[in-house]
């Protein structure tokens, strides 16, 4: 049986890598010293280096066109 798992809102900083979503909680630095810090996740013009923000994976699923998460559960 296949079911649908809770998504628990996990804000944070997103990126679709060739379908593999990537995540940061609270700040994202790159290689360059720039950095993505959620105390200023209203001030940046998305995407930053193909990085957004979200309020949760699930948005960022939705958004990025990914499967949201299910789990295979058989019932014995």
């Amino acid at each position: 049986m296949i079911e649908e798992i809770e998504i628990i809102p996990v804000p944070g900083f997103y990126k679709n890598e060739d379908g593999v979503l990537r995540h940061g909680s609270n700040y994202v630095i790159f290689p360059t010293g720039e950095e993505l810090n959620i105390d200023l996740k209203d001030t940046y013009t998305y995407p930053v280096y193909d990085w957004y923000y979200f309020d949760s994976e699930e948005l960022a699923r939705i958004f990025f066109d990914l499967p949201l998460p299910t789990t295979d559960e058989e019932t014995i």
